[in-house]
């Protein structure tokens, strides 16, 4: 059976677990940067980590915006979605 996906909503994606999901692996990557043997670690030191994961995750949920935006107005015009093939078991 193919589906063709032709309209995702944008307020889905935003309340939904992904933004949550993308602030974790924000956090992580910059909990990582507390192994530089350069960096004193301090108080504002850590607070910059914590901004720099809010910041990368803005940044992260502005560019899904404008892709679904994008997507959703190649697909009103009439360009095909994307289609899955999905198998009966």
């Amino acid at each position: 059976m193919r589906v063709e996906i032709k309209k995702i909503a944008i307020g889905n994606v935003i309340f939904s677990a992904f933004p949550v999901a993308v602030f974790a692996v924000m956090l992580i990557t910059a909990l990582l940067e507390l192994f530089n043997p350069d960096g004193a670690i301090t108080l504002d030191y850590i607070m910059t980590l914590i901004m720099r994961s809010i910041q990368g995750t803005l940044l992260a949920l502005v560019s899904v915006v404008f892709f679904l935006l994008a997507y959703n107005i190649l697909c009103a015009v009439g360009i095909r979605g994307v289609r899955v093939e999905l198998e009966d078991k």
